[in-house]
């Protein structure tokens, strides 16, 4: 009964959030559709248990204790940890120790309302106060100082070795507030979304990160390479957030864009969002843009992380 609650709560949930202005842009610009791709290893808690840093806590899972690869931290979209964010870190394990975090919703499971509550009801809205995810306009948001508890305890495991993060969609921005660690040395913005806005997006909001200026001020300070990727037609991560990038990181900013030739069909508009995970595809043509992406992020991760870290 209480979990049949709880998915009326959700369903009801999703439903007003389609209704409002923003919401209803964010289906359009940036649909959300399965992904293929299915993990066939077993990821597993990393630390023995949930970190927990800042009063918060969350599960980081990787697939074993072997620390001899450069650490990449992958943050899953608004779609949660789905098995084709899963899929993706097992190949990246190839060449990378790869870290998931949890960051809501449930491991292995695909769910854009999950997403969605955490964000807007995690303490953007101001009827909503004190959640996770805060107001980026007072600072850090709560989730983004857990994360960087994250990033120190892989630190600690990966002596010496330099961290590469990737962050998509919702969490696109992210790894460009994590820049204070001196060891993280390569940052993949993917499609970043932020701000998601339940009525309506401004000027303004087309051309933010979605970072506090104190995230902003942090990753300037870094010497950090930054790697950005959108889809040429996703007007949730326009093209002006890529200005504000190349604006902000100059010389270190690199721009992957993703042209429409290479992904739409017979000069027919496609709505494309999900750069590395969403459009991914094992065989057809469509997912060619998405694997050339996925080769693309390697290489710029494997030159990045396999020099000398900054502190020795």
């Amino acid at each position: 009964m209480e979990n049949s609650c709880y998915s009326l709560f959700h369903t009801v949930v999703a439903t007003l959030l389609l209704s409002g202005c923003g919401a209803a842009q964010l289906g359009m610009c940036a649909p959300h559709a399965k992904e293929e791709g299915t993990p066939t290893q077993n990821w597993a808690e990393c630390f023995s248990q949930p970190v927990a840093h800042e009063g918060i806590t969350h599960s980081v899972l990787c697939l074993n204790g072997d620390a001899s690869k450069p650490p990449v931290i992958l943050l899953h979209e608004l779609t949660g940890l789905s098995p084709g964010t899963l899929a993706y870190a097992e190949e990246l394990s190839k060449d990378f120790t790869v870290y998931v975090p949890v960051l809501f919703g449930e491991k292995g499971k695909f769910s854009l309302v999950s997403g969605l509550s955490a964000y807007w009801f995690g303490g953007v809205m101001e009827f909503f106060p004190g959640g996770e995810w805060g107001l980026p306009s007072k600072g850090s948001a709560p989730i983004v100082h857990w994360l960087r508890g994250v990033v120190q305890k892989i630190g600690e495991r990966h002596t010496g070795q330099r961290i590469g993060i990737i962050g998509n969609c919702l969490t696109g921005p992210f790894p460009l507030a994590l820049l204070d660690h001196p060891r993280v040395t390569a940052a993949v913005v993917a499609q970043p979304a932020l701000p998601l806005r339940f009525w309506w997006y401004t000027e303004d909001d087309k051309a933010s990160l979605g970072l506090s200026e104190d995230d902003l001020r942090i990753a300037k300070a870094s010497t950090a390479t930054i790697y950005g990727l959108r889809f040429e037609t996703d007007c949730i991560a326009p093209p002006e957030k890529h200005q504000t990038l190349s604006n902000t990181f100059g010389r270190r900013f690199i721009n992957g864009a993703i042209p429409a030739l290479a992904y739409q069909t017979d000069g027919k508009p496609t709505h494309a969002h999900s750069t590395l995970i969403g459009s991914w595809k094992e065989q057809a043509l469509a997912g060619q843009a998405s694997r050339n992406a996925r080769g693309r992020v390697r290489t710029f991760l494997l030159k990045e992380l396999h020099e000398t870290s900054p502190d020795g």
